[in-house]
């Protein structure tokens, strides 16, 4: 155990000092507990935004066995910590990954929630919204936030959807985008209580006394920083098997050619992850097709669940989402040694105590002809287009500097 001197200064601010009430707080954050005793510590401090970011990483050990339902709890935890006066900016990707890829209620709207905490509503933040209200609205559920002394009465209760409408309502003039989608949301009679509730969001976006639109606050690059290769390590030797059966190696499926590579698991439940991935995957091997690129860029989706996800289940899962599979656009699984490529990737995913994943994230890769990582697209969903427009290049031109995109 270590302690922490802890006072109680203004929110958001540090509130550490010698002479505070020393409150003890685990050496090494392992469990569940030890997440929400550092969270009910931290919560408004901005001295502990790099442990609750951390914390966020779902490589993170105190996710390893456990549950997807802990998981989740921990993740709101974290999120309404870190929302708990101002957003930080580093920590939007794991709120607009929430809100794009929804899929618990709750954590829908505790993300929906702390995005209102932001300090400059930004026109980037519609699209995770509208994802996350056209998505969520047929797994709602009432819920409950912590009372944070702003926003949120004590004991009150709200949704999911509630929350993203609010928040789609505080964007004012940056959402006006939003309102085509939530007229015709309207026009389609969601009941009295939603319909009550987009009306007034479309009041708010419109009655916004800025007639200019604010100037994005954050964007992709604002979280982008280079791919270190002086360190990659050798993993040449790792065997696959493909969705056919054949054997290979990484080097007989990764070196030669540049190579998109994005990864899923045939059990996901979450429809706007795995399933969409797929989706996009054939997208993507459509389009590489008709830029002339099919042969020149090579693509894979491999399974974060080699062990349930053997060679006829993938050809089976791939090609129900319209994929193609082939020599060159391989769905692939390990052998033996997922440790390895999950390592290699610095892949965002973790599994429970039987072996399956409690949490993933949205990634996709371009790698170049030697197999090493120049391009990482990471926390939000990826397009088709961006990643051809990302791999081109490495067609003509050895290894060129990637961003980690995250």
């Amino acid at each position: 155990m270590k302690t922490l001197a802890v006072t109680g200064g203004g929110c958001c601010g540090p509130r550490t000092s010698p002479g505070a009430n020393a409150v003890s707080v685990p050496g090494e954050i392992r469990t569940e507990p030890d997440v929400l005793r550092v969270v009910e510590i931290g919560r408004g401090n901005s001295a502990f935004t790099k442990t609750f970011l951390d914390l966020l990483d779902e490589r993170h050990a105190v996710y390893r066995g456990v549950g997807t339902p802990a998981v989740v709890r921990m993740r709101g935890a974290l999120l309404l910590a870190l929302g708990h006066c101002a957003l930080p900016v580093t920590a939007l990707p794991f709120v607009l990954e929430e809100l794009e890829s929804p899929h618990d209620a709750w954590l829908t709207a505790a993300a929906a929630h702390v995005l209102r905490k932001f300090p400059e509503p930004s026109p980037a933040f519609t699209e995770p919204l509208l994802s996350a209200l056209f998505n969520i609205r047929h797994r709602d559920e009432i819920v409950r936030l912590p009372h944070d002394g702003r926003d949120t009465p004590a004991g009150a209760t709200t949704t999911a959807a509630t929350e993203v409408i609010r928040t789609i309502g505080w964007l004012g003039r940056a959402g006006m985008s939003c309102v085509p989608r939530l007229e015709a949301l309207l026009a389609r009679n969601p009941g009295p209580s939603t319909s009550a509730m987009v009306t007034r969001a479309i009041e708010a976006i419109r009655s916004d006394d800025d007639q200019n639109v604010p100037a994005d606050a954050w964007n992709d690059e604002d979280t982008a920083t280079a791919v270190a290769s002086s360190s990659t390590p050798d993993i040449s030797w790792v065997r696959f098997q493909d969705h056919s059966g054949a054997e290979l190696t990484f080097a007989d499926a990764f070196q030669g050619r540049p190579s998109i590579v994005v990864f899923f698991y045939t059990r996901c439940d979450n429809p706007m992850k795995c399933p969409l991935t797929m989706y996009r995957f054939g997208n993507l091997q459509r389009l590489l097709e008709q830029s002339g690129l099919g042969e020149a860029i090579g693509m894979a989706a491999i399974t974060y669940d080699p062990e349930y996800d053997r060679a006829e289940r993938l050809l089976q899962y791939a090609e129900s989402w319209g994929v193609k599979p082939s020599a060159m656009h391989r769905i692939l699984r390990t052998v033996g040694d997922f440790a390895s490529v999950s390592d290699y990737f610095a892949l965002g995913v973790n599994f429970s105590a039987s072996g399956i994943v409690n949490r993933h994230r949205l990634e996709a890769f371009v790698l170049d002809k030697s197999g090493r990582i120049a391009h990482v697209l990471a926390r939000r969903r990826w397009d088709a287009a961006e990643l051809v427009q990302l791999a081109a290049p490495l067609v003509n031109s050895g290894r060129r500097a990637g961003l980690r995109s995250e």
